[in-house]
């Protein structure tokens, strides 16, 4: 049941909040006539506040109704009352124009209106008798004026989208999972909240090319996807469907827009509850045969993204072909899909990847994009095997590698200080080598390290 006092004190009006306070006191102390008079009240007054703000926007809808205001709070009150009545008649009708309320919430609202009418005027009823509302009515009618309108800034359905639009193009976009849901979910109307998150959602799966998003539709269907998480965390349900009204385009659509998908949101349970079998089995085939494809450079990104999702236990039951596939990489393309998800599923992997580094530049390659990545899940025999490995074969010498072989020490913090001892067998190979002997030795604080 909807938490009415919460729910009043999240009134987006500072202004009108003590007068649905009063409404709510009203409900609370049996007075239900009281409750349904001073929440149409207040719908009445909120309404107005916000078309106020739209007109200052510049929404040319809201002229009409701001002008009528002014009008009468400029006129004598013997002038003034009959405007305000002749605008409370088309209030709702304004607001549904200005996208302030949908279909549904005016029919909502028009109820609380009729009501307010038959309490504030008794003599309506044929028979004059006085109308007596019930409890259960003085609440619906202000939990509804609450969730339609009130505790809602003054957004519209369409602008609100737009602007979300803007925020996540916007090339210092930054993203703060607290102000987006902030901002586009918890302070919007459900039907507008609807709209964002099918926005969302349209673009993450399908990384449209739209003329009015000026960044890479790759790069802005990434950022969407971390929408989409945000969203999920607050309504699962919501994204769900939002999702799923995508996956008919998603399944004609182009075999690499498919795999873009795939990478961007496989971790996200929406995207799997949306996705026909036959889907699932032909994106299965598709990393079936990146893995068969025997290739010595690097994959293509979005390719890379889609196999590193074989860190997720679940996904390698739903793709078997992911556990297949990544262990067959070449060991450029197994670093590079490493790189897209660090996780401790890689750990096992790293030694046999040290051991087949073939050059100075690979080697660099492997320790930047796997190992200094996993580094935190190492461990005690891991790391063992990947220090022993490392300095067995001579292609991990070269280059920036003495420095990650110090890197390494701090970045494997959780495994306490004497995993110094590890590091044992490469400064005895490295002895006759003075600076490099000093660089690593300092570097992990061994009591051997070169002082002066």
């Amino acid at each position: 049941m909807i938490d009415l006092e919460e729910r009043v004190n999240r009134v987006f009006n500072p202004d009108l909040r003590p007068l649905v306070r009063e409404a709510y006191r009203c409900y609370s102390s049996g007075s239900a006539r009281g409750a349904i008079v001073l929440t149409w009240t207040a719908v009445c007054a909120d309404l107005i506040a916000k078309a106020q703000i739209l007109h200052e926007e510049g929404e040319s809808h809201a002229k009409a109704m701001v002008t009528d205001v002014e009008r009468a709070q400029s006129s004598e009150e013997s002038e003034a009352i009959p405007i305000m009545l002749s605008l409370e008649k088309t209030l709702l009708d304004t607001a549904e124009k200005l996208e302030l309320i949908d279909f549904t919430q005016r029919k909502q609202l028009e109820r609380i209106r009729d009501d307010r009418h038959l309490c504030a005027h008794p003599s309506i009823r044929p028979l004059g008798e006085l109308y007596e509302p019930t409890m259960e009515y003085a609440r619906a009618h202000l939990a509804a004026a609450l969730e339609s309108v009130l505790i809602h800034p003054p957004s519209q359905g369409r602008k609100i989208v737009d602007s979300f639009l803007k925020h996540v193009v916007d090339p210092g976009f930054v993203y703060d999972t607290e102000y987006l849901t902030y901002t586009f979910f918890d302070r919007v109307r459900p039907s507008a909240r609807f709209k964002v998150v099918e926005a969302a959602a349209k673009f993450a799966v399908l990384a449209l090319d739209d003329d009015a998003i000026k960044i890479k539709p790759e790069k802005f269907a990434d950022r969407m996807a971390k929408c989409l998480r945000s969203f999920a965390e607050r309504d699962a349900d919501l994204v769900q469907k939002a999702v799923a009204k995508q996956m008919m385009r998603l399944e004609k659509a182009e075999p690499s827009v498919q795999i873009q998908a795939l990478g961007r949101l496989g971790d996200l349970p929406a995207f799997w509850t949306s996705l026909a079998t036959p889907v699932r089995n032909l994106l299965n085939a598709k990393i079936e045969k990146i893995g068969s494809a025997q290739r010595l450079g690097a994959l293509k990104t979005e390719e890379a993204k889609a196999l590193a999702l074989v860190a997720h236990p679940e996904l390698r039951t739903t793709l078997p072909a992911l556990a297949e596939a990544f262990p067959r990489l070449w060991v450029v393309a197994r670093a590079q899909v490493i790189e897209q998800r660090p996780d401790a599923y890689f750990t096992p992997f790293l030694p046999a990847l040290l051991k087949d580094v073939y050059s100075y530049d690979n080697g660099q390659e492997v320790a930047e994009k796997a190992v200094l990545p996993c580094a935190a899940f190492l461990t005690w025999p891991e790391l063992e095997q990947v220090l022993t490995e490392w300095n067995d074969n001579p292609q991990c010498r070269g280059r920036a590698m003495p420095d990650y072989l110090v890197e390494l020490y701090t970045l494997t913090g959780h495994l306490g200080d004497g995993r110094r001892s590890l590091w044992a067998p490469i400064l005895e190979d490295v002895r006759s080598d003075e600076r490099l002997y000093g660089l690593i030795a300092s570097g992990i604080g061994s009591a051997d390290a070169p002082t002066g």
